[in-house]
């Protein structure tokens, strides 16, 4: 059950980051937005990678 949860975690990292730059891109949202949600995305995707470890 956590693999699928870890593997669902970076699934949806992994759709979601390309999303926010063209969000970005297109609707101009404020660049402070930018890193925190990278930084975000990192920090769910390594979650995801522990959960599939453990």
């Amino acid at each position: 059950m956590r693999r699928q949860i870890g593997f669902l975690l970076q699934l949806a990292v992994l759709t979601l980051l390309p999303l926010v730059i063209v969000w970005q891109l297109n609707f101009d949202i404020p660049y402070v937005w930018m890193p925190i949600l990278t930084l975000l995305g990192v920090f769910l995707f390594m979650a995801g990678t522990k959960l599939r470890e453990g």
